[in-house]
């Protein structure tokens, strides 16, 4: 199983060229295994004691999102064989490491706020209504975020971690730098709306792909345990690259969750190639989201074609930072695209009442500017907009 997961931020020096394809670190031993369709979790395990000829078995993590049901153990290759034959399992996969994608600084201002909130380019301010995504909620899946950091205001809180290997918290930069842009008091789009941190990276910006999962997993039974559904959003720039192996574990998670009526943004990736090949970009029913620049071109790392639904600002974005309270950081990536598209489904919940996910990705799409961008390459010509009159 050669692919591998990224979040989705490039280096602003070489934004020119697609991001370069990884070798992914597989996890020896380690596989996930999903559920067979009519199949319950408690047969999918019962199947795999037989195989491994036990009687006491516990999953080493189960995933339990909507209707997709899944498991990660630790077995020898020959084994995975076996239980990959038992008629309870619709597939197995090998768990890898997934890797952060590098990022800089850079000393120019944000734009992205103002252009999603006018019609054409040019505009320096950012004009929204002032319930300002109150009473909502963004689940932020990434590396975790800096609760502490003064444009949160308090409203940031956290909720899950599926890292072992280090405390709570954002040691890498990148889950607090989308969640400033989602819901940010200076930053953000939905500046009233309550984050809810869910870490599956860490701060190396590596962890096995099976975090992501449990991510989305927590974040789903969250959101339907607390009547949440129609007023939360999911914010995810992840991404692994099918060129060189099958992710569709991943693509039938999102999927799942993206089932429950959770709106779920993700990015597209930043290799410029077909959206097609990445996950959870390619899922269905999830809300894919391309970059564009200032000059609203399509970015020219941002991957295109027909699959994604809405395209936002993605390159110089500044946001919060890790480090202080006051830290900021200017970045690029189809990762700081998404968390614009979030911030608006979250702004358009808090204004409009509750939508399903994908009535909610349509009202974007509806609401988007038509025809303002260049560049692009068989995708839909739609810029995000917050519909402010």
């Amino acid at each position: 199983m050669n692919r591998f997961l990224s979040l989705l931020a490039v280096l602003p020096a070489v934004l020119a060229a697609p991001a370069r394809r990884q070798e992914p670190e597989v996890i020896p031993d380690q596989f996930l295994i999903q559920a067979a369709p009519g199949q319950s979790f408690e047969a999918l395990v019962a199947d795999v004691a037989s195989v491994l000829n036990v009687t006491d078995f516990t999953p080493d993590q189960e995933f339990h999102i909507g209707g997709f049901e899944g498991l990660r153990i630790n077995t020898p290759q020959e084994v995975a064989d076996q239980i990959n034959a038992l008629d309870s399992v619709e597939r197995i996969e090998q768990d890898v490491m997934v890797e952060i994608q590098a990022v800089v600084s850079q000393a120019n201002p944000p734009y992205g706020l103002a252009r999603i909130s006018s019609r054409t380019r040019g505009s320096t301010s950012y004009r929204y209504d002032d319930s300002a995504g109150a009473g909502t909620f963004v689940y932020i899946v990434d590396t975790g975020i800096n609760l502490g950091h003064q444009d949160f205001g308090g409203r940031a809180s956290f909720g899950f971690s599926a890292v072992t290997n280090e405390a709570n918290g954002d040691f890498n930069g990148h889950g607090t730098h989308c969640a400033g842009t989602a819901a940010g008091t200076r930053f953000g789009v939905a500046k009233r709306a309550s984050i809810i941190d869910v870490k599956v990276i860490d701060g190396t910006g590596r962890s096995p792909l099976s975090n992501l999962v449990a991510g989305m997993d927590w974040a789903g039974r969250d959101i339907t345990s607390k009547g949440r559904v129609g007023r939360a959003v999911v914010s995810m720039s992840l991404g692994a690259d099918n060129r060189q192996g099958d992710a569709s574990f991943l693509d039938r998670a999102a999927q799942a969750l993206a089932g429950q009526g959770i709106f779920v943004a993700v990015a597209s990736g930043n290799s410029n190639v077909n959206a097609n090949v990445f996950s959870p970009a390619r899922a269905t029913d999830v809300c894919t989201v391309g970059a564009t620049d200032s000059s609203d071109r399509r970015a020219s790392f941002s991957n295109f074609g027909a699959g994604v639904d809405v395209l936002a600002p993605g390159v110089q974005v500044t946001s919060a930072w890790i480090g202080s309270s006051t830290a900021t950081n200017t970045i690029s990536g189809t990762s700081m695209a998404c968390p614009h598209v979030a911030g608006v489904g979250a702004y358009l919940l808090g204004l409009e009442g509750s939508r399903n996910g994908i009535q909610l990705c349509n009202r974007i799409i509806e609401l988007s500017t038509k025809n303002a961008i260049s560049g692009l390459n068989g995708e839909p010509n739609r810029l995000l907009f917050n519909g402010v009159a």
